[in-house]
Formats: C-alpha cells, sequence, structure tokens
C-alpha cells in the first residue's frame, strides 16, 4: 500500500484530485506538479504504452517498433504481434484510457506490477527531464557569466578613456605664458613663450628689441 504523498494538492494539467503521487517537473518552461497518468501523457514517445519500458533517446529501430497513426507514441513490435496496418496506441485506440488508473481505498491505494511500471517510467522520465534542465540552466548560466565578464571589461576601458580625456583637459599640451624681457632693457615690453613638454623656446629667435 502506498500513501498519499502530496495532501490536497492537484495536478497542474489534469486538475485531478485523484493523484496520490504528484511528480515535479518542466512541463511548458515552467516546473509544476504533474500525476502520473500525466506524466506519461506527455511524453509519448519516450517509453512503450503496453509493458512500459523506457527509451527516451534510444527507440528501439524500426524493423522491432510500431508507430501511433495519431500520436508520436512508440510501441514494441513483439508487444503487439497482431497489430493491423493502421495501428493506434492503447491512449488513441480508447477515449476512456488513461494511465494509472486505481481507485482509491480508505485514502490509499495498492500498487500492482502493472501500476508499478507505470510508476517506474514516470519517475524516469521525470527524471531525464529534471537533469536536462539543470544541464541546460548551467549552460546558460556560464553564457551569462561570459556575457557580464565581457560588459565589465568594455566598461572599464571606457572608465579608462575618459579618465585620459579629462585628465588631458585639466592639463593642455600647450600652456602660453608670459616672459620678462631677457636683455636687460626695461622697456615695458613682454615675449610670449610656448611651453611644451616642461621646456621653453622663444617664439620667435631672431626678434630683437630695438632701444
Amino acid at each position: 500500500m502506498l500513501q498519499q504523498i502530496v495532501s490536497g494538492s492537484r495536478c497542474a494539467v489534469c486538475s485531478a484530485t485523484r493523484p496520490f503521487i504528484l511528480h515535479l517537473l518542466p512541463y511548458r518552461g515552467i516546473h509544476r506538479h504533474l500525476c502520473t497518468a500525466c506524466v506519461l501523457d506527455s511524453h509519448p514517445g519516450s517509453f512503450c504504452p503496453i509493458c512500459f519500458d523506457v527509451f527516451l533517446h534510444n527507440p528501439p529501430p524500426p524493423r522491432l517498433r510500431l508507430l501511433c497513426l495519431k500520436c508520436p507514441s512508440i510501441s514494441h513490435l513483439s508487444c503487439v504481434p497482431d497489430a493491423p496496418s493502421g495501428y493506434l496506441c492503447p491512449l488513441c485506440s480508447n477515449p476512456n484510457f488513461t494511465f494509472f488508473y486505481v481507485t482509491p481505498t480508505n485514502n490509499a491505494i495498492e500498487i500492482n506490477t502493472h501500476l508499478a511500471k507505470q510508476l517506474v517510467a514516470a519517475a524516469t522520465i521525470v527524471s531525464e527531464s529534471i537533469h536536462n534542465a539543470a544541464v541546460m540552466a548551467r549552460i546558460n548560466a556560464d553564457i551569462r557569466v561570459k556575457e557580464a565578464l565581457s560588459a565589465k571589461a568594455e566598461a572599464k576601458q571606457v572608465l579608462d578613456r575618459l579618465k585620459y580625456m579629462i585628465d588631458n583637459q585639466n592639463h593642455p599640451k600647450f600652456s602660453p605664458i608670459l616672459v620678462s624681457d631677457s636683455s636687460g632693457n626695461d622697456t615695458g615690453e613682454n615675449r610670449i613663450y610656448e611651453v611644451k613638454g616642461g621646456s621653453s623656446q622663444s617664439s620667435d629667435d631672431s626678434d630683437t628689441i630695438d632701444d
């Protein structure tokens, strides 16, 4: 007997209160709680709906499988030896069919071999889904880290250029100054020199001052 695990919860797909086990897995981009039946319903092609053998990414070869005409479901040819040419999986052939169909008794369900296979298949699919989601999250995180480091490096280059421009504005390359005439004649006239790189020279060495 397997007691109810998630009390008072509903399946995010069928909204049924009947599930005694809810699986947490990524569903349409969001982590949701799904009952075992809805996990199997939403992953056709990942398992055989007859024996509930899970193939995930390794389905049986074409000569050993049957494809449903209405959905991506894949069945073992050995599980349906007398299948018609237009094969339909159990879910498509019977509108009243449901996976993991149970009748609760005293708030508990009895797990037989058939239900146990379905439960294991659903749990395997959920585990694979969570693993794939974790791998993708790690890849996306690595990409975001690289993007952040690149943006940080670009921001540093911009700040360095801005600092260089501000420093040059506060300390111009050429600074004109006035100096007294060195000829000794106090004529009240001055010469203009340019200071470049800390050295000074006359603006016109051939200029003379007439007395």
